[in-house]
């Protein structure tokens, strides 16, 4: 969002950083986050091919699924080049008033599940013996 509009990066509420996580756990999960993807990649592509040969159709070649698992490390470098730094790149398609908008859905979806939590801890004091 501030690569695409310098001026955000002054105002409030998203001028502060406030991860608290470090590079270690980040790193680890961006793994685990390729292998996953890779995985579903080739189930998909296994599928495809199962349902295209029931169809009596000739399955993709193995150059697609190698496209596509080549796609997903491409991402995952770019991701890991952007760590760090104080500016990534948007992805096609993102504007300012979108990446905002995902923003305070965020933040709703963070707020109600704090409600659900206090709700939850206050609901286990409730007497279950009453009629």
């Amino acid at each position: 969002m501030f690569s695409l509009d310098k001026k955000l990066k002054k105002k409030a509420p998203w001028s502060n950083d406030e991860s608290d996580l470090d590079d270690e756990w980040i790193e680890k999960y961006e793994e685990e986050c390729e292998k996953k993807e890779i995985e579903k990649a080739e189930k998909k592509f296994i599928k495809e091919n199962e349902k295209l040969e029931a169809d009596g159709k000739k399955p993709n070649p193995d150059k697609v699924l190698q496209e596509r698992v080549k796609d997903i490390k491409d991402e995952f470098k770019r991701l890991a080049k952007e760590r760090g730094k104080d500016e990534a790149a948007p992805k096609k398609g993102r504007t300012v008033e979108k990446i905002q908008e995902m923003i305070n859905k965020l933040d709703d979806r963070i707020k109600n599940f704090k409600l659900q939590m206090v709700d939850r801890e206050e609901g286990k004091e409730v007497s279950l013996g009453t009629r």
